[in-house]
């Protein structure tokens, strides 16, 4: 198993140590933002002495952030070979910077750049692999559904109820992450499932990226219309 550490928690830590009327300048770039951003220039050695070093660790974690942006559609592999082609040079460059550092002890800056050197190897870990992640926020984001209602869970007394729960957040966000009508989905799924889930060729038909599901789980409908004695046979 290998170890990825998530750089947003990283850049993180260079917001923070940001005197807090230049953070209100300042944006962090998010991946998966439909708003298209400009490119993100490394600073040259001239324009690093007008820049706190806050604002230039944050500056390389934008750049890395608007790369990886650009990435999003690509197969694993391609991904995988743009990331070491446009990424490892800004990773090089980052290091070079950051150990010429010499920060205040105890501040701020002093717990990112020593939580930057302590990870250094597992913040670039993503690049050994196109299917891993820069950031895990996406994760985290659909994890929220979750976390946000967990105090009516009252059921998760045992290890069956927290596998139940885990099951069902899982089949709604990824029905989410398929742009799905969730509902429509839960209703298809517990039509078919209950006579067709030793089939496995049944059961993949019934995935949230299949054609079959794309077509009756996208947009309002109406589920009244179908039912168990007139839904249609699966494909399969």
């Amino acid at each position: 198993m290998v170890l990825a550490v998530c750089s947003a928690h990283c850049r993180r830590k260079f917001y923070e140590a940001l005197p807090a009327e230049r953070r209100k300048k300042l944006k962090l770039l998010d991946i998966n933002s439909e708003t298209d951003v400009k490119d993100i220039p490394l600073p040259d050695p001239e324009q690093m002495e007008n820049m706190i070093p806050a604002e230039i660790g944050l500056v390389f974690f934008n750049k890395l952030f608007f790369i990886e942006k650009g990435l999003k559609g690509m197969g694993p592999e391609k991904r995988q070979e743009k990331r070491l082609e446009k990424e490892a040079p800004v990773w090089e460059k980052f290091w070079s910077w950051i150990e010429a550092l010499k920060p205040l002890g105890g501040s701020k800056l002093e717990k990112a750049v020593n939580y930057s050197i302590n990870h250094r190897e597992t913040l670039q870990s993503y690049m050994l692999d196109g299917r891993c992640e820069l950031s895990n926020n996406r994760a985290e984001r659909c994890a929220k559904s979750y976390a946000i209602g967990r105090k009516n869970s009252l059921f998760h007394t045992s290890a069956a109820g927290a596998e139940a729960s885990a099951l069902v957040y899982s089949i709604i966000e990824t029905a989410k992450a398929n742009k799905l009508n969730v509902f429509q989905y839960l209703y298809v799924l517990l039509l078919y499932m209950p006579e067709h889930k030793d089939d496995p060729n049944a059961v993949k038909t019934l995935l949230p990226w299949s054609d079959f599901i794309k077509e009756r789980c996208t947009g309002l409908i109406d589920v009244e219309a179908i039912t168990p004695e007139n839904k249609p046979q699966l494909p399969i």
